[in-house]
């Protein structure tokens, strides 16, 4: 603790010096248990990559024998065709009639499970197949034909096949087979099969092996680990707590308390005794150190807290504020002509300033509280009607309109203001990032469980996966140049998340079809949503 905090000595000596002084006089540079915790994790590591070496072999040698396997079973079909080919041109088994069909013979067996076909001559000249007929995609013969010995082999007699590994996953078998009636050979047949996908499937298999070694040799490690920590914990207290104790001495920052334990100790082990001592010392300093910290963790969510309450209450007034605007405007350019508007403008302003009056109050008092009042029952019918009116004259100024499918009798227990800040959240965001000239969809149902309400709007794109979640985080905006208000903070969908939280429910974002896109509300029933 008083290292941290003196520099020097009080005869000029800086602490580093001090702290090397210290360490070159029996100082530990690579304790027990960090060497036997690096050779349990080297051990482990080598287990882990012969584990996966070996794996892989075994997975290579039974790819293999599979292919094998299969190319045999193909090796038959084809003897087969060709011999019935044979008898139904009346031909004879001999290099010449071979010669002949081998257009026909490509023909046929093309596309049956190979990628590119060649019929050739004994000696391994081609006669036909996917060279004269146009490649086949991603894969060709001008490549491939110089590739391997299998067609060597056959040309000798015997049918083998070729293993191809390119990259990015691709694994081509070449396979030549000379083809055999009654005994005699009159051509090869070769082929280029696509086993990518067995390939694949083996390098998946072996990183999983290789994953679930780790896993286990870590579990492993970490367990071992734990049984050595526990076991020369002691011993490193005490060399850890010698050399500290040297440092205060020689900072003459003597710890009386101390030196007054070990002159009363009064021990019959030596360690025993001087591992209760210490631990009573470092127990007293941890309390200290873990108070200082819970102090700088709370002076910290303070800060963030100031700095988030003043993001929002700048995005929460901005909207009542706009209507307000929106009304003034539409007065001041009618001069009053239209008692019908003036009236209604002057309801709006005057329930708007109220409002925002309201709810600069309930933000300076909830700051750090949270849902003070009581939740009662909330008709959301005439709250979102509401709302929907309020905003209509934004999303008119947008060309846009506001579309409500409500069920009768929704109701939602909660704080209707708390409540309110939702929907205009949501149908704000809906205006701002929506297509100009869309219809803005608010739906509204009960379902089995609780009650269900959707803002949907045609959007310029729809979201990606990842932005589904990350769009309700703090300052998050789909796109900030296509927003047609500069200067938003982003806070909008987090208050609203925020906010159905405390009301027990949930909300998320979905993409629909035609480029819509929608966001969610659910609540669970409670009992008193039933009360009218």
């Amino acid at each position: 603790m008083f290292p941290e905090r003196i520099q020097e000595q009080q005869g000029g000596k800086p602490k580093r010096d001090m702290e090397r002084q210290t360490a070159g006089k029996g100082g530990i540079w690579f304790g027990l248990r960090a060497q036997t915790l690096c050779g349990l994790l080297a051990i482990f590591a080598l287990s882990a990559l012969i584990l996966s070496w070996m794996a892989s072999r075994q997975l290579d040698a039974n790819r293999e024998e599979q292919i094998a396997r299969e190319l045999s079973v193909i090796r038959e079909n084809t003897e087969v065709y060709v011999r019935q080919l044979l008898i139904l041109n009346e031909a004879n088994n001999d290099e010449e009639s071979f010669r002949s069909l081998a257009e026909d013979i490509a023909l046929e067996l093309e596309g049956s499970g190979t990628e590119l076909l060649a019929v050739c001559s004994r000696k391994g000249e081609m006669l036909a197949g996917s060279l004269q007929s146009g490649s086949s995609e991603g894969m060709s013969w001008e490549h491939l034909w110089a590739r391997g010995r299998d067609l060597a082999e056959a040309v000798d007699g015997n049918a083998a096949f070729t293993l191809v590994y390119e990259e990015e996953g691709v694994l081509t078998v070449l396979f030549s087979m000379p083809v055999s009636v009654e005994g005699k050979t009159m051509g090869i047949i070769r082929s280029a099969m696509d086993y990518s996908a067995l390939w694949q499937q083996g390098r998946q298999m072996e990183r999983t092996i290789l994953r679930a070694a780790a896993i286990v040799f870590l579990a492993a490690f970490f367990l071992i680990a734990l049984f050595l920590n526990r076991a020369l914990k002691p011993v490193g207290r005490l060399a850890k707590v010698s050399r500290q104790m040297t440092l205060d001495l020689r900072q003459e920052q003597i710890n009386t308390e101390l030196l007054a334990d070990l002159a009363d100790s009064g021990r019959r082990d030596e360690i025993g005794e001087l591992s209760r001592d210490f631990s009573a010392m470092l127990s007293q300093t941890g309390r200290y150190i873990s108070r200082v910290q819970e102090d700088r963790d709370h002076i910290r969510a303070l800060m963030e807290s100031r700095q988030e309450f003043y993001n929002n209450v700048t995005h929460e007034l901005k909207t009542p504020l706009t209507t307000i605007q929106g009304y003034a405007q539409l007065i001041e350019a009618d001069g009053g002509e239209d008692p019908e508007l003036l009236t209604k403008g002057i309801g709006h302003i005057l329930h708007e300033s109220t409002r925002l009056h309201r709810m600069v109050l309930e933000l300076l008092e909830m700051a750090d509280k949270g849902m003070a009042e009581e939740p009662v029952s909330v008709d959301m019918n005439r709250l979102i009607r509401s709302v929907a009116e309020a905003m209509e004259i934004k999303a008119n100024r947008y060309g846009c309109s506001i579309k409500l499918r409500l069920e009768e009798n929704l109701r939602v227990s909660g704080v209707e203001e708390r409540l309110r800040q939702i929907f205009i959240n949501l149908l704000d965001n809906a205006v701002k990032y929506g297509e100009t000239g869309e219809r803005i969809r608010v739906m509204g149902q009960r379902r089995r469980e609780g009650v269900w309400f959707c803002v949907e709007n045609k959007a310029d794109r729809a979201f990606e996966a990842a932005e589904l979640e990350s769009v309700f985080e703090p300052f998050y905006r789909k796109d900030k140049e296509y927003s047609r208000e500069q200067g938003s903070a982003g806070l909008g969908l987090s208050i609203c998340r925020k906010i159905v939280t405390e009301h027990g429910g949930r909300i998320w974002a979905e993409n629909a079809p035609d480029s819509r896109v929608r966001f969610c509300v659910f609540f669970p029933e409670k009992e008193d949503q039933d009360e009218s």
